[in-house]
């Protein structure tokens, strides 16, 4: 069994968000997955099974504390990876089935690398929380409320996987570092994690849950953050723009987003396949 390693959101080799994914991951169990992710360290990896027709494939995502029913840079990432594998074209399209949703991606064969798109539909908005409660948000990134942008609501959206969008200063997101796990404000607003955002800079940050380990570049919080600057009108719809990310780890990436007049969202990137290597152990062993 082979696996790929990857850098999404890289218009070149090593920057971007690096992925392991599994082309044909037919036999491995859940347990193996989530084992398998620990084992090669990375923020996030996929895992495809192949379908009935031969651009159809289910998929799974695992971070190394556990599988997401959906993620951005996963998906983008195997879409170029089945590109290689499958289709010698320019141009080919591909449906992922997520737990959560089926994501329709179209992927294009560059001088460099490849480039994927994905369509996550409409986004939806949750609860606007109150100035109280962004203010302790962003105590937790031990952020004062001069490092809040106020201009803005913090708002929870999600195409998929709900962020509480955060608006801060340039100064805040550069100084941001969470202090303490925010299990309890998360639930109470029906997200999942917190995405900061400098709206003036178009750039963002992004922790896992417990704070210890930073997103390079979040496909799945990019959806959520164009369609609130269009909301705002921050943004025109139907017109493409890109957000940044992984600047303060040295893995600076660009995110590509559009949201068109109806409301749909995409999301695309440039991905670059940096290593194969082969799994020696049995799956039936791992579980």
């Amino acid at each position: 069994m082979q696996y790929w390693q990857m850098d999404v959101f890289a218009q070149r080799p090593l920057n971007g968000n690096g992925l392991s994914a599994f082309a044909d991951a037919r036999g491995l169990s859940s347990a193996a997955m989530q084992a398998l992710t620990i084992e090669l360290r990375q923020f996030e990896s996929i895992f495809l099974i192949p379908g009935a027709a031969a651009d159809q494939f289910s998929a799974r995502i695992f971070t190394l504390e556990e599988e997401l029913p959906f993620a951005g840079h996963p998906i983008i990432g195997a879409a170029a990876l089945l590109h290689h594998l499958h289709s010698p074209a320019e141009h080919a399209q591909w449906t992922l089935q997520l737990s959560s949703k089926t994501v329709q991606v179209r992927s294009q064969r560059m001088a460099q690398g490849f480039y994927a798109e994905m369509d996550q539909g409409i986004a939806e908005f949750g609860q606007e929380l109150s100035a109280e409660a962004a203010r302790e948000f962003a105590s937790a990134f031990s952020l004062s409320d001069a490092e809040l942008d106020s201009r803005y609501p913090a708002t929870v959206v999600s195409t998929g996987l709900p962020y509480v969008l955060l608006p801060v200063t340039a100064t805040g997101l550069a100084k941001a570092k969470q202090t303490r796990l925010l299990d309890l404000e998360l639930l109470e607003c029906g997200a999942a994690f917190v995405f900061l955002l400098d709206i003036d800079g178009l750039e963002g940050r992004t922790w896992d849950p417990a704070g210890q380990v930073e997103d390079i570049a979040t496909g799945s919080a990019a959806g959520p953050v164009a369609a609130y600057l269009v909301r705002h009108g921050l943004h025109p719809a139907g017109q493409a723009f890109s957000l940044n990310q992984g600047r303060f780890l040295q893995r600076p990436s660009r995110l590509d987003v559009c949201v068109s007049a109806d409301g749909q969202v995409r999301v695309g990137g440039h991905v670059q396949l940096v290593a194969r290597a082969e799994l020696l152990i049995e799956p039936a062993l791992l579980g």
